[in-house]
């Protein structure tokens, strides 16, 4: 995984999201959702076969967080609920 990003404004961050497809891009976008400083987070892949592993997101915030923050926070949420259910399968198998 690699962050291109494309735009960088106060309130803006346009970034190309490298090696994930639909399955990664709309689990962040829903988490980014989540924040109520974020008042709009979108995605697209720009063509379905030359770029289906690089979606294209716009995270726009309210201004009293940075694109770049309300990102790392969706990004630690992704981790962190990956992580309970990881404990929580680990716990119900005995693993």
């Amino acid at each position: 995984m690699r962050i291109e990003v494309i735009k960088r404004e106060e309130n803006e961050l346009e970034f190309y999201l490298e090696g994930e497809d639909h399955t990664f891009a709309n689990l962040l976008n829903e988490v980014l959702h989540e924040n109520k400083h974020v008042t709009f987070a979108g995605y697209t892949i720009e063509h379905p076969v030359l770029m289906a592993r690089k979606p294209k997101f716009r995270v726009v915030t309210d201004g009293k967080v940075t694109p770049e923050a309300a990102l790392e926070e969706a990004a630690q949420k992704v981790f962190d609920r990956a992580r309970a259910v990881f404990e929580a399968w680990k716990a119900g198998t005995g693993s």
